[in-house]
């Protein structure tokens, strides 16, 4: 009898551990723990990384060419690059149930996935993902996805962010009176 237990929770456990769930967890946005500050993860990198002595390669890819120079973090210009990622924050209260939220686990990547994507097409951050390790582990990765139309154009960006890899700001404008315009920049960490 005692056997036949030990062997029926044995395979009860196997069972429930081995459930998969694949589906994508959907959230409420109008809870306070679904909005993600980029300002605040940024002012943890700052004080996280500051003072180490990280090589950077600018490349900028402009008009189908690219353009390479080397710097490092102490002469970086980041207030501009920190500006980009700051305007694209959606933290701040006017913006609590103005998108959708969901999360979701990568097999592939083994990465929990925070997904905001915006309910309206005039909000300027139309999508956001945070990628980490799990719950309580570091940001792998943060994609940012920006638009705004104006009179005369509609600019659209894509941010990435991979600590101590690598940052890069995609821009695209296309102007109702001229040809559009594309640019890349990469800073990637040495």
């Amino acid at each position: 009898m005692r056997s036949t237990f030990i062997v029926f929770t044995f395979l009860l456990l196997t069972v429930v551990s081995c459930k998969k769930n694949d589906q994508p967890e959907t959230v409420p946005a109008d809870g306070k723990d679904t909005y993600y500050s980029i300002k605040l993860f940024a002012k943890d990198q700052w004080e996280v990384y500051r003072g180490m002595p990280f090589g950077i390669q600018k490349v900028v890819y402009a008009n189908g060419k690219a353009d390479t120079t080397y710097t490092d973090a102490f002469k970086m210009d980041w207030g501009t690059v920190l500006k980009t990622f700051f305007e694209s924050d959606i933290s701040d209260k006017k913006y609590l149930g103005r998108y959708d939220f969901t999360t979701f686990y990568d097999d592939a990547t083994e990465t929990r996935n925070f997904y905001y994507e915006a309910k309206d097409d005039d909000l300027y951050t139309r999508k956001l993902q945070i990628s980490a390790a799990d719950y309580n582990k570091p940001v792998q990765s943060i994609y940012i996805e920006t638009a705004k139309r104006t009179k005369w154009t509609y600019r659209t960006q894509r941010l990435f962010y991979m600590p101590r890899k690598i940052i890069s700001i995609q821009e695209f404008e296309q102007s109702k009176s001229g040809p559009g315009k594309e640019i890349r920049i990469e800073y990637r960490f040495m």
